[in-house]
């Protein structure tokens, strides 16, 4: 630069004339090259042989555009059609360059904006490159002011996650604090709770020890005088003792009993004074009163005698014979009723009185029997009783410590949930600058003609049908999948299950908006969702004066 500030005015021109006519004779040059870039044009020397390449030949010049496939990977042929695998270059000055297969050239179609594709004259494709250059412009322009907008809410959705993840980080370490104290306080108030439970647990323990002992007493008290009655009652004769006899004449069993059958309940033995019978026979015995015969055993129908009428209908049964009455020294032969079977027309008047008397004798000994008192049928008198009022005051206090250590322990069972719930979001990515943070909780809905599509960020992504039902997971949050730029698409995956088919998904591509919105949804595969989203968050800055569009191309 100083050297070139020495020149003379004349000096200054000449160089000027100079770089005019090497640049005009590189133009000229790389228009003798059809399809060439300006940055490969160092490789087609018309003063020397052409290597591929790819260096798989070395031909004359003159092979190069001759319209013959000489080269491997074609860049012998960039100017014709001769090539399968051979690229094109439009220069398209004025936009963006392009490269485009070299199969397109000269197939009567404009694919160059400014028509160097179709150079044979076939066709005649007018120069669009300034038109759409205009309109990329006027597009990248609208973008960028769309973009200057949504970058000053971006920066506001930056400062607010960023103060959100400072007051979250604050609040992490006060809850971790507290927590440590909250179980402090638990392990005290567990201790008391336990130590006022033992004393609870002795004094309830013993009271009903004490009602088990006074309960077993009034059972055995009640046995025993149920004991008494019945042993009253088969001593019809009131010696204190029950006689095998007795027990052969009682009509307060379950069956009548046989000589032998008698002895047997009595243990073997003619009798039984009440010890006797209490200690050893009373639990046999019990089993066989109060179950009192339906009916007694029928005669036999062979044996009949005169003055009885045998049945005359199916269905009638005889009359028992009467019970021959206890043995009791007030009663003599005279007493006793005729056994059946003896006629004595004569006494037939005093068979009827006998008869009266043992039917007395028998309501006699019945009501030696005490009628069932319906309280002592229930066990409302053998419930345990409430308790006193020392065990009480030993319950209730029980019962304080219990709710205070239950308090404590949900409290910080609590924080624990808290602290859990806020170092799952810290560890959230939520942008470089937290700028997707405001979007954390928040729900967006996108309508179309059959569905209701809902998309919450970091969180779920669901669709449900218009005219009603049941929601359909599309898939949780999973991370961010963009290339290059991360933070353009999220990953939604684990949803509903398709019929015969994978787990629903959804991806999220996001896009620069003045606003938060889902503006499209469509299924591209099956149970695989796409999901457009505009936001500020997703704003990037755009510099029209650095987009260069004339520098980059593309390619077909």
């Amino acid at each position: 630069m100083a050297a070139f500030q020495g020149l003379s005015q004349i000096g200054k021109i000449s160089l000027v004339i100079i770089a005019i006519f090497l640049s005009n004779l590189y133009i000229a040059t790389a228009s003798t090259i059809r399809g060439v870039a300006l940055t490969r044009l160092a490789f087609y020397d018309p003063s020397r042989d052409f290597t591929c390449l790819d260096k798989s030949a070395t031909v004359p010049f003159n092979s190069v555009n001759d319209d013959f496939c000489d080269c491997v990977d074609g860049t012998d042929e960039p100017g014709t059609s001769a090539c399968t695998n051979g690229k094109f270059h439009c220069t398209n000055a004025g936009f963006k360059p392009l490269n485009i297969p070299s199969s397109r050239v000269n197939d009567e179609i404009c694919d160059c904006c400014d028509g160097s594709d179709e150079y044979d004259g076939t066709v005649t494709c007018p120069n669009t490159c300034k038109e759409l250059y205009r309109e990329l412009f006027q597009k990248q322009r609208e973008e960028a002011e769309l973009a200057k907008q949504g970058l000053a809410i971006k920066q506001d959705y930056s400062q607010q996650g960023q103060g959100k993840k400072e007051e979250r980080k604050q609040k992490l370490e006060e809850l971790k604090k507290q927590l440590e104290e909250k179980k402090a306080v638990v392990e005290n108030l567990k201790a008391k709770k336990e130590e006022v439970e033992g004393v609870e647990k002795e004094a309830k323990d013993n009271h009903e020890k004490d009602w088990e002992e006074t309960k077993a007493k009034i059972v055995a008290e009640r046995d025993r005088a149920s004991a008494e009655s019945s042993f009253k009652a088969l001593d019809t004769d009131e010696d204190g003792r029950v006689t095998a006899q007795e027990v052969i004449n009682t009509d307060l069993l379950d069956k009548k009993y046989g000589e032998e059958e008698a002895k047997e309940l009595l243990g073997g033995y003619e009798e039984s004074d009440f010890e006797g019978f209490f200690s050893a026979l009373w639990s046999n015995f019990k089993e066989k009163f109060g179950a009192k015969q339906s009916q007694p055993p029928p005669a036999d129908e062979s044996v009949t005698t005169e003055g009885e009428d045998k049945p005359t209908e199916a269905g009638d049964t005889p009359e028992s014979p009467p019970l021959p009455p206890p043995a009791d020294e007030n009663f003599d032969d005279e007493d006793l009723p005729d056994v059946p079977g003896e006629e004595d027309d004569d006494e037939d008047d005093e068979d009827d009185d006998r008869d009266e008397h043992v039917d007395e004798i028998k309501e006699e000994a019945e009501k030696k029997i005490p009628e069932p008192n319906p309280e002592d049928s229930r066990d409302d008198d053998l419930k345990m009783p409430d308790y006193d009022e020392e065990t009480k005051a030993k319950i209730s206090a029980a019962d304080d410590a219990r709710k205070e250590f239950n308090a404590a322990d949900t409290a910080s069972n609590d924080a624990e949930r808290e602290i859990s719930d806020l170092e799952r979001t810290l560890n959230l990515n939520l942008g470089q600058q937290e700028e997707f943070s405001p979007l954390q909780g928040q729900c967006f809905e996108y309508t179309d003609r059959e569905y209701v599509y809902k998309l919450c960020p970091f969180d779920r992504a669901s669709q449900q049908p218009k005219d009603g039902g049941s929601e359909t997971s599309l898939g949780t949050w999973g991370e961010w999948t963009g290339d290059p730029n991360k933070y353009s698409r999220m990953k939604y995956s684990g949803g509903q299950s398709c019929w015969n088919g994978p787990s629903r998904s959804a991806e999220v591509i996001l896009r620069c908006g003045s606003a938060n919105e889902v503006v499209q949804v469509s299924e591209p595969s099956r149970c695989e969702y796409r999901m457009e989203f505009k936001t500020p968050a997703a704003c990037q800055d755009i510099d029209l004066e650095g987009a260069h569009l004339h520098e980059h191309g593309g390619e077909l």
